[in-house]
Parts: structure tokens; C-alpha cells; sequence
């Protein structure tokens, strides 16, 4: 087995659970799934132009792919030369069952925007930033 990543984002999430759990699964590839930070909300209609409900999207509305991987060797039968990983192999692991998501509810943030960089630049500066997970459990 081998970790993986693509994303410019920031975590507390505990590999050593997702990893556990992924020894415990018959799967060739996981990934995380996580609850996009958006300020927008998640619209439900009924009737034509009734609205019937209107929720934050970070509360209600589906799981993202959080750019956190896990995958045994056997990933590269998967991926052809020059292929998209979750365009191409993730959807051949999906006919065979053969894909795991981790679910996390704890943080995730991006930094794809300087609006993101703001962001976590100020929950750094107040101490306050939940990834650095050595500084809560040294040694661990």
C-alpha cells in the first residue's frame, strides 16, 4: 500500500484510521471524501418555482473528493499511460466495487484561491489551526 495526494489543502484527518480501515477492505484505491467549505446553499424546489428548503452546502450537500489517496499496488492495472486517475481508473474500480471513500467530518480546507490563503494564514497566526496535529499530540 502507498498514500498519495494532489491536493493544496490542509487536514487533521487521522491516516493512520484510513489506513487501518483500508487494510480491513478488498479494495484497490480510496480516497477522502470531505464536505466542501462554501459559503453557498444548497436550493430544493417543489412545484415549479416553489422552494421547498435552502441549506448551507457544508451541512447538507454532497461529499467532495478531498485529494487524499490510498492505493495498492495493483492501481497502475487500472491506469493507462497518459490516463486520468479519477476520470479513468477510478471509474474501472467503480464497476468492480473495487474503490473505498473515507468519510471525514473533520477540517478541510484548500488553498486554491488567495481567499483561502487568507483564511488559513489567519487561523495559523491565532494559533488556531487545527492540521498541525504534532503540536497537539507530539510523538504520536
Amino acid at each position: 500500500m502507498f498514500l498519495a495526494n494532489y491536493s493544496d489543502g490542509l487536514t487533521d484527518l487521522d491516516l493512520r484510521k484510513m489506513v487501518s480501515r483500508f487494510r480491513n477492505e478488498n479494495r484497490v484505491g480510496g480516497f477522502v471524501c470531505v464536505r466542501p467549505p462554501l459559503s453557498y446553499h444548497v436550493v430544493a424546489f417543489r412545484d415549479g418555482e416553489q422552494i421547498e428548503s435552502i441549506q448551507p452546502i457544508s451541512e447538507s450537500g454532497p461529499l467532495i473528493n478531498g485529494g487524499y489517496f490510498i492505493f495498492r499496488e495493483a492501481i497502475f492495472d487500472y491506469l493507462g499511460e497518459g490516463e486520468d486517475l479519477v476520470g479513468d481508473a477510478f471509474q474501472r474500480l467503480l464497476v468492480k466495487q473495487l474503490l473505498m471513500g473515507y468519510r471525514h467530518e473533520g477540517f478541510w480546507a484548500s488553498m486554491d484561491t488567495f481567499k483561502d490563503q487568507q483564511v488559513l494564514e489567519q487561523l495559523h497566526a491565532q494559533s488556531e489551526a487545527p492540521w498541525e496535529l504534532w503540536k497537539r499530540n507530539p510523538g504520536a
